[in-house]
């Protein structure tokens, strides 16, 4: 049963993390193409291609680190009161605090916060700075 448990729990995780995952990408990639008017203003008016591309991947970053953080106690709290009670009804159940997962996923994730906005800003370019700022919603 203790194996069932776990294999279950396993293909949620692994379901939901890749879930998340494409919802981040499909989130920066709307916002890069939904702004490219407002960034060829920005870069028409001096802003440099380096700078812009620091500025997506800084954002791209954010969301990524302030709710990994944040998660980080929330995940603490709740999976201690979860297993806690989970205890008293199935007697193997047993909270430890598995930290290394958190410490392994967090750095693929901001990985991927990195290269998704600049797969993006290079999709980007690739209109001329007239063309965008032309562009009509």
């Amino acid at each position: 049963m203790i194996r069932v448990i776990s294999t279950i729990g396993l293909s949620l995780s692994v379901v939901i993390a890749l879930i998340g995952v494409l919802n981040f990408v499909n989130a920066v990639f709307t916002s890069i193409v939904s702004r490219k008017r407002e960034f060829a203003m920005l870069q028409s008016i001096g802003m440099t291609t380096g700078q812009l591309k620091r500025v997506i991947i800084c954002e791209g970053i954010s969301y990524i680190a302030a709710p990994g953080v944040f998660s980080l106690f929330v995940e603490t709290i709740l999976s201690y009161a979860v297993l806690h009670s989970l205890n008293n009804v199935l007697m193997f159940f047993e909270y430890r605090f598995q930290a290394a997962s958190y410490f392994i996923m967090l750095p693929v994730l901001l990985v991927i916060a990195i290269i998704t906005p600049v797969v993006s800003f290079r999709q980007l370019r690739k209109e001329s700075m007239a063309e965008r700022l032309r562009h009509t919603e």
